[in-house]
């Protein structure tokens, strides 16, 4: 039997089975961010040659609901490297078995982190792009990284949103995902309010099964966790209508999540216009030995209604935190609609 030879692209090839599909005869949305992260992982352990962590997605967009039955086609391939980084790109396909339906309704950015011997940061080989649409990606991610040096230099401030330059554009948005977190009121000590409706908050005890190679819970397993609380907040705030992913605005691994603790994810939306809503998802790891929860991710999901012409109610803020939260929210779904032609 003949063995397979790796190349630098990581590929998976699926079918929407009904057991990963919902009630509506959708693939959950959940499973899609669960194999980003396997073929993102693939792509950047292959090009190093060393263990990966994921460090951040951003701007996933998802266009269209995937029905069961369809076949799924999604690529990974590495498009920037830094010192101790590499940026992927991931793409995805679906579409009928009948030659020629497949189309492209996924386009997503993966950051990761190689490893050394002593599972610190190391070293990765550096990536030459060659033709003209390599040079393009590797520049945005070399843009990513100027902005990250000057953000810890203190030499970055805000920039106007429109009518910027692209290079702008791009360093608003990663100064967007990088802003402290949003601690909801309801869960502190210090004047606390009613909980609001979409508020959800789900417990996972973290068990060896669970774990990736380093000893640690696999990424794809909590991507797929707070898409489930996501999706069920989503679902609250239209009264319980189903509601399908739109686009994934801003996720960023803090700190990566040990054995025997649990994972507390709670969900809040934050952001709502006539035909979406955005949901706030921060997860933070509880030792129950210990005192405290250490936060380890915040993501930013957008969801659409399911049922055509369903409208979604507007979301009234209580207090300038909350105001201040539906702002950024703004600016990362402006910022995201001036950058999808660009994309496309």
């Amino acid at each position: 039997m003949a063995d397979f030879k790796s190349g630098q692209r990581a590929h998976l090839d699926e079918w929407v089975a009904p057991d990963i599909g919902d009630e509506l005869g959708f693939l959950r949305a959940g499973k899609i961010l669960e194999w980003m992260d396997v073929v993102g992982v693939l792509a950047a352990t292959r090009h190093c040659r060393r263990p990966v962590v994921t460090a951040s997605v951003d701007g996933m967009e998802l266009r269209d609901p995937i029905k069961i039955g369809e076949g799924v086609t999604m690529t990974a391939e590495v498009a920037y490297t830094s010192s101790r980084s590499i940026g992927v790109c991931v793409s995805m396909t679906h579409g009928l078995p009948a030659a020629g339906t497949a189309r492209e309704m996924l386009a997503g950015y993966m950051t990761f982190v190689a490893l050394d011997e002593t599972g610190k940061p190391g070293p990765v080989p550096q990536l030459h792009p060659e033709t003209a649409e390599q040079i393009a990606r590797f520049d945005e991610g070399r843009l990513r990284r100027e902005f990250r040096t000057k953000l810890e230099n203190g030499e970055l401030l805000p920039r106007p949103i429109g009518g910027g330059s692209a290079e702008n554009t791009l360093l608003i948005r990663e100064f967007l995902k990088l802003l402290p977190p949003f601690r909801l009121p309801w869960e502190r000590a210090e004047k606390p309010r009613q909980r609001h409706l979409s508020y959800v908050h789900k417990i996972e005890p973290i068990r060896s099964s669970r774990l990736n190679f380093h000893g640690t819970l696999y990424g794809g397993t909590l991507m797929r966790w707070i898409e489930t609380s996501a999706n069920l907040s989503a679902r609250a705030w239209l009264g319980g209508e189903p509601v399908r992913l739109a686009g994934l605005h801003g996720l960023s691994f803090i700190r990566p999540v040990s054995r025997h603790v649990f994972v507390h994810i709670r969900s809040v939306v934050a952001h709502s216009t006539a035909d979406s809503m955005t949901v706030l998802v921060n997860v933070h790891a509880e030792d129950p030995l210990s005192d405290g929860q250490q936060e380890t991710l915040r993501a930013f999901l957008t969801y659409a209604p399911a049922r055509e012409g369903l409208r979604v109610a507007p979301l009234q803020c209580a207090g300038d935190e909350e105001r201040a939260l539906f702002e950024e929210v703004e600016h990362r779904l402006a910022l995201h609609r001036s950058l999808a032609p660009a994309a496309a």
